[in-house]
């Protein structure tokens, strides 16, 4: 199952990168225009390959991402829900396997309103960590107030 997911991201990240028609990527050095080293494409082609994520390519450690999720739960918890949401939506797609970030994401978007994305981003938590309480309640209270009792009732079961 992880390698046909894998391969789905795989071509879903090349054709959008096919589709925005890069122009050749240069920089000034010496007032000269140089390409950009094959190691930024290389990192690119790990990247649309699954094999990195963002933040490992632009050299974002957990810590420092762990420090900007802090910063998007205080907004969270004033009420500051678009740059909120703002914020965790640049960490999931930093960082698309870490299952705290769509969690807290999942509540952003909840309390906005938008309930089928926060469903969306309790169930992508729960699939990279079945063992995610917060997650797992809250795809349950969806699920229950969705009208799906049984399969909510499983998840909150499980939560606890």
């Amino acid at each position: 199952m992880r390698r046909a997911r894998s391969s789905l991201t795989t071509e879903r990240a090349r054709s959008h990168l096919n589709r925005l028609d890069l122009p050749t990527l240069t920089m000034s050095t010496a007032g000269k225009d140089q390409e950009v080293p094959q190691q930024i494409a290389d990192r690119l082609e790990k990247v649309a390959g699954g094999q990195a994520t963002i933040a490992q390519v632009v050299g974002l450690s957990r810590d420092q991402l762990y420090k900007i999720a802090d910063k998007a739960y205080q907004l969270f918890s004033q009420g500051r829900l678009d740059e909120a949401k703002q914020i965790y939506q640049g960490l999931v797609a930093a960082d698309p396997y870490d299952s705290v970030f769509h969690c807290h994401f999942g509540a952003v978007l909840w309390r906005a309103g938008e309930l089928d994305r926060a469903f969306e981003e309790y169930d992508a938590a729960v699939r990279y960590n079945f063992a995610n309480v917060d997650a797992l309640g809250g795809r349950g209270e969806l699920l229950i107030s969705r009208g799906d009792v049984e399969k909510g009732i499983e998840d909150l079961s499980a939560a606890l």
